[in-house]
């Protein structure tokens, strides 16, 4: 049985955009899609998300509740 020529894949986080974070309640959060580029052609796969309060277990801010 022939094996299937080699996958090359390409991900990509996209552009980063600033969002609100609901945790923090401020805008410290970025966002973005995942991208995977193929032979076939391009496929968003999800998305992501950081923020730089909520993402950082060195710096955690004390809740607000």
């Amino acid at each position: 049985m022939p094996q299937p020529a080699p996958l090359t894949v390409a991900i990509d986080p996209g552009t980063p955009r600033e969002d609100w974070c609901p945790a923090c309640k401020a805008y410290t959060r970025l966002v973005g899609h995942v991208v995977v580029l193929t032979a076939d052609g391009v496929s968003t796969v999800g998305d992501w998300s950081w923020c730089e309060i909520c993402s950082d277990p060195d710096d955690r801010e004390v809740s607000r509740g």
